[in-house]
């Protein structure tokens, strides 16, 4: 359509007076320009329909069906009239919030395809989702804040990302969409992943792999939180989650297991072990530390430091750095923060250069004994508050 005679066409749709045979002629003009795939017709067609003379009913019911129909598009055209649309009303969106939106979010997803997340992210977080102009349901904004959250970890920005999970999670409780509600634990579990809270990670992707509706989902969901529970500070609290991953049945089905199952009986990883395991590690999973090695550097290291202490009552720091095939002084600073944060027992002599380990029992024994203190000392407590009939209700 030539452009001269759609400036007629829409001068003459302007001055019709029943409004009804007006909207029904601007759809109809509408459809034609989106059939001819022509650009230049189409941003004259908008350029009218965002002016300040039409009337602002008109608009909004005409725009609302060009958020629709544009997406029968090519994709650069749809990303390219969608641009021109939201300048031209950048001045004006409280009186287009719902077409903005439905532009917003169609744009994201074409950013989406070509692997722009940034961009992609940037149009949902301009979404007025705390509107006094229109009704926004909880499932709504969950899903934006939730969608940010995913393209902010494809970016790998987990703080960004962690901002927009925690505005997700203040509506969560109003949402009944199992989907979403999936959704959102998942971006969680990976944010936790990401800031390398590897523990709490592997609890919520245990969680998951016990309630996602599909078995593939299921199962990649248990192989997250084996690789998690992995790279992990060696400790109590990690011999504990290694032990439920371990008995779990389904672990045996995966390529982790063998690894997963020489962390849970503590015995000593070797490199090529290591070697095989890294490869299927993410890589923010393989960042360096400040101390110049990786997460699993770290995790093996730790690991076959414990392992040691169930095989030696005592080891010199030249011997232990040789076992763990690292050097003496490292070998030494890993013991001594192990000791020092109880996750290690044992006390180290530097005059001898020897660390002398205190085996008494494995962690699941330690920690049941803790519990079993902690219960005799609340019976005992009971038992005083007893004599004295009334204390008691």
């Amino acid at each position: 359509m030539d452009v001269n005679n759609l400036k007629q066409i829409l001068d003459e749709t302007s001055a019709l007076s029943d409004h009804k045979t007006k909207t029904e002629k601007y759809k109809s003009i509408l459809q034609q320009l989106v059939e001819s795939k022509q650009v230049a017709p189409l941003k004259v067609f908008i350029t009218h329909l965002t002016d300040e003379s039409t009337p602002l009913v008109i608009s909004r019911t005409i725009l609302l069906s060009f958020t629709s129909s544009h997406k029968t598009l090519p994709e650069d055209i749809q990303m390219e009239l969608g641009i021109f649309v939201l300048e031209r009303i950048q001045n004006r969106v409280v009186a287009f919030e719902e077409q903005v939106s439905e532009i917003r979010y169609n744009l994201a997803k074409l950013y989406e395809r070509q692997e722009n997340w940034r961009e992609s992210a940037r149009c949902l977080i301009a979404i007025p989702l705390d509107s006094s102009q229109r009704v926004i349901s909880p499932e709504y904004k969950v899903k934006i804040y939730v969608k940010i959250a995913r393209l902010f970890l494809e970016e790998e920005e987990s703080g960004q990302a962690e901002t927009y999970i925690n505005r997700a999670s203040d509506s969560l409780h109003l949402v009944k969409n199992q989907k979403l509600i999936f959704a959102h634990k998942t971006c969680f579990a990976r944010i936790m992943d990401y800031k390398r809270m590897f523990l709490k990670a592997s609890l919520r992707y245990y969680d998951l792999s016990q309630c996602l509706p599909k078995d593939t989902e299921r199962m990649h969901a248990l192989s997250c939180a084996i690789v998690c529970a992995i790279l992990d500070k060696a400790g109590p609290q990690r011999s504990r989650t290694l032990a439920t991953l371990y008995k779990d049945e389904r672990s045996q089905q995966l390529g982790v297991y063998t690894f997963l199952e020489k962390m849970f009986l503590e015995r000593i990883l070797k490199k090529t072990e290591v070697k095989k395991f890294a490869e299927q590690l993410k890589p923010h999973q393989m960042a360096l530390l400040s101390d110049g090695n990786t997460v699993l550097d770290r995790a093996v290291i730790e690991h076959n430091l414990l392992s040691a202490s169930k095989l030696y009552n005592n080891i010199t720091f030249d011997e232990l750095g040789s076992l763990l095939e690292i050097q003496a002084e490292k070998a030494e600073k890993v013991a001594s923060k192990m000791v020092c944060e109880e996750r290690l027992i044992g006390s180290i002599d530097q005059i001898e250069r020897l660390i002398q380990f205190e085996n008494v029992g494995d962690s699941l024994t330690q920690w049941d004994k803790k519990i079993e203190g902690l219960c005799i000392h609340m019976n005992n407590i009971i038992e005083s508050i007893s004599k004295y009939p009334e204390f008691t209700v």
